[in-house]
């Protein structure tokens, strides 16, 4: 679980997802506005494990296996 936690959510913020996890129950804001403090960018290449991300701290429950298999996912696209 703990490696989970240090996986980069997204390339373009170099931030882990415990770090983005930090930062949305850190904030108020809207997600597009929350996603741009954890990725520094207005990219739409990690939006689904992000949003995913950010429910999950809104609804109160983290399924880190569940973002970590978004991630790659993700990767995987963007590397086909």
């Amino acid at each position: 679980m703990e490696d989970l936690k240090n996986k980069k959510i997204c390339e373009c913020g170099e931030k882990t997802i415990q770090e983005a996890v930090n930062i949305f129950q850190g904030t108020d804001l809207p997600y597009k506005k929350a996603k741009k403090l954890v990725t520094g960018c207005s990219k739409t290449c990690c939006r689904k494990p992000l949003m995913a991300l950010y429910n999950m701290v809104d609804f109160g429950f983290i399924d880190y296996e569940e973002i970590s298999f978004l991630i790659d996912a993700m990767n995987d696209r963007l590397k086909g």
